[in-house]
């Protein structure tokens, strides 16, 4: 899981990188930087993504067996 996640990461950064250097002719005089609303709205999404995962885990059995279930599986 932890390896499918860091990846998942890596391949978004890359997505990233590849807006901004490659897809963006950086030999141009006007470079692109993005703004402070769309790096709001980029961290905005990533935090919502981690707490929704964060509740999930916290909240339902997918870390451990449920009591009530316990040996039934």
């Amino acid at each position: 899981m932890r390896a499918a996640s860091v990846l998942s990461l890596v391949g978004i950064v890359l997505n990233r990188l590849n807006i901004a250097f490659i897809a963006f002719n950086l030999g141009l005089p006007d470079r692109y930087f993005p703004s402070g609303m769309e790096v709001f709205t980029s961290i905005t999404i990533i935090t919502m993504g981690i707490l929704t995962f964060r509740w999930i885990v916290n909240r339902m059995p997918v870390l451990y067996e449920h009591p009530e279930y316990r040996g039934v599986h």
